[in-house]
């Protein structure tokens, strides 16, 4: 058990001791690309209500800090609630998983499914909600973490890469970039990419350009299936 001093951020808390702690698996606004500076001051002011001057459990994540010197963890309230599901449940965060953060995941992006549909938080008006893979901003904005939702067009698979075509003109259209590791991993999960076609799907991670707007994915989780799988 660690007694806290206080939220940082809205993900992010220090501990009594001075140990700057980051809530794994979650993203609170921090008024760049997801929120503005009044979301991100409710979501600071909401965990430092759940957390400041209490003690908490922590299970820490990845081989040590990060390059900002802090530690990656999952945390578990006083009663045993899991804090990051709390978060995700009120709409406070949206789920962004990172390497060796994704064990029992799922059940945050539910929790994240059921603040979207209820108009919490972040998700209130819809104006985090998922864009679609023709939103001409797309490739305005490389470089930021956005979810995008839509249906797959078809299945290209390349020497290197399997692409995930949102549109026809692949050089154009939004794609997902499906590394050989990660379609293995997906296929044992019992989703080959070509399974994928046909299908609509929710897509999480950084914006990049690859003729048109692309997402590369690193892992299984930042890709759902919405329509029956």
């Amino acid at each position: 058990m660690v007694r806290v001093a206080g939220a940082i951020d809205g993900d992010t808390i220090e501990t009594e001791d001075g140990a700057t702690v980051r809530l794994a698996a979650i993203e609170a606004p921090k008024a760049l690309g997801f929120g503005d500076p009044a979301m991100a001051e409710a979501a600071r002011a909401a965990l430092d209500g759940l957390v400041a001057g209490t003690s908490i459990s922590l299970a820490r994540v990845g081989a040590g800090p990060d390059r900002y010197g802090r530690v990656h963890a999952q945390g578990f309230l006083p009663d045993g609630r899991w804090l990051q599901a709390v978060l995700a449940e009120a709409g406070l965060v949206r789920i962004r998983p990172l390497e060796g953060e994704t064990a029992c995941v799922a059940s945050l992006l539910a929790a994240e499914d059921r603040a979207r549909a209820a108009d919490r938080g972040v998700w209130k008006g819809k104006r985090h909600d998922p864009l679609n893979p023709d939103d001409p901003s797309l490739l305005a904005r490389s470089g930021l973490y956005e979810l995008v939702e839509g249906r797959v067009l078809s299945v290209g698979h390349g020497s290197y890469m399997i692409f995930l075509d949102f549109g026809p003109v692949y050089r154009r259209d939004f794609t997902v970039m499906i590394p050989p590791p990660v379609a293995e991993r997906l296929a044992e999960a019992g989703f080959p990419a070509d399974s994928f076609e046909g299908r609509s799907v929710r897509v999480r991670g950084v914006i990049e350009e690859s003729g048109g707007p692309a997402i590369r994915i690193h892992d299984p989780v930042a890709i759902e299936v919405l329509d029956g799988g």
